[in-house]
């Protein structure tokens, strides 16, 4: 039997590591010759995708609308105009050739006069939930799913303010973070606080009448900029909807 020598154990040799200041030039060496094609540090960053809500005082309080991959809450009292804005979301959605869901917990969505206000319906998924926890599972069903450009949760004409998880918020602002829908909870009071990216705040609506005669016109109402991650906030702007003989809300 032939016994084959034993091969010496191998053993890697260790490099001497660099010093801070020795890696430093050197990546100021490899900056200087690549010129502008290697940055040190985070590249430029890119302008955030917005969802413009075809108002244009709005827009420019939002700086072009509101912002897609993030979760945003418009809160106000009833006939603040709160779904007057919604209705204006889901008319330029739609008019833009995307779809866009309403998870309406309350059942408050009126299909005739949101396509009054240029709602294409064939582009909204209506979904009608029995109870708040079963309308946020929708809204995180829906997020999963993919392909709507936004994303409107309804708890807002419930009559009182519903108790909700504090886990649910930070995990549907994950969810949101995925996708590039602009996912807008409506509410009656702010509910997702510091989990909000932005949150608007509508004041009460007074009208508006015409000089001669003395017709209402429309109804206005102030709307805040109160949260902003990734801006200026605490500005406002008055808004005029559309008088209630016209199904404003």
């Amino acid at each position: 039997m032939l016994s084959l020598p034993q091969a010496a154990a191998h053993r890697p040799q260790k490099l001497p590591q660099p010093s801070h200041s020795q890696v430093r030039a050197r990546v100021q060496e490899l900056l200087q010759t690549t010129g502008s094609v290697v940055r040190l540090g985070g590249g430029p960053g890119l302008p955030e995708e917005r969802h413009p809500t075809g108002l244009d005082p709005v827009d420019a309080l939002l700086g072009g609308g509101f912002p897609r991959g993030r979760l945003s809450e418009i809160a106000g009292p009833a006939s603040c105009g709160r779904t007057s804005l919604a209705h204006a979301l889901l008319a330029h959605t739609t008019a833009s050739g995307e779809l866009a869901c309403v998870v309406d917990r309350a059942d408050a969505f009126d299909p005739a006069s949101a396509q009054d206000r240029g709602v294409d319906l064939t582009r909204v998924l209506w979904a009608r939930p029995p109870g708040v926890p079963e309308a946020l599972r929708c809204a995180e069903h829906v997020l999963r799913a993919g392909g709507f450009a936004l994303v409107l949760l309804d708890l807002a004409s419930l009559g009182e303010t519903p108790r909700i998880s504090s886990a649910v918020w930070p995990r549907m602002r994950k969810l949101v973070a995925a996708t590039s829908a602009a996912c807008i909870a409506l509410t009656h009071q702010r509910l997702i606080g510091t989990f909000a990216d932005l949150a608007l705040e509508l004041g009460e609506a007074h009208p508006h009448f015409e000089a001669n005669p003395a017709w209402l016109e429309s109804l206005e109402s102030r709307v805040a900029l109160v949260r902003n991650r990734q801006g200026q906030h605490d500005r406002s702007v008055p808004v005029h909807w559309r008088a209630p003989s016209e199904r404003a809300a």
